[in-house]
């Protein structure tokens, strides 16, 4: 007779958002602050307009989103690969517009209506925009 524990799989278990938005706010950690570079954060503002900024922001992309590896992997395993590529991108993609600078910018001038913000306010909207769109890519992970 089989116990429940011999009938558990663990790798298609259900996966729930909480634990997935966790898995990628521990990932988004050490890739947006362990993993980035000076010469990274300095330097990739603007990045979707200026090549030596263009090169800046995607090195940062890359690095960043090789750190939730373990968490893509976690999440294909108990969902699909496919899907888990999907997640990548939509970390991916969001990351790289918030960072390019500009809509941060605009959400500072338009909306908080910061004439001359101080930086930790640009912070602030910024992992705003990271945290909010990472939520979205927890929901895409769970389906």
């Amino acid at each position: 007779m089989n116990s429940p524990e011999a009938d558990y799989d663990a790798r298609r278990s259900p996966v729930g958002w909480p634990g997935v938005l966790l898995a990628l706010l521990a990932s988004h950690l050490a890739g947006d602050f362990l993993m980035q570079t000076e010469w990274q954060a300095m330097n990739k503002t603007g990045g979707l307009r200026e090549p030596r900024s263009r090169t800046a922001l995607l090195r940062h992309v890359a690095f960043y989103t090789a750190a939730f590896a373990p968490a893509l992997v976690w999440i294909g395993r108990r969902t699909t690969a496919r899907r888990a590529c999907v997640v990548a991108g939509v970390i991916a993609v969001p990351h790289m517009l918030v960072d390019d600078g500009r809509l941060v910018e605009l959400w500072l001038r338009e909306v908080k209506r910061a004439q001359h913000p101080p930086a930790a306010l640009a912070v602030a909207v910024d992992q705003s925009f990271h945290v909010i769109s990472l939520l979205g890519a927890a929901l895409v992970a769970v389906g």
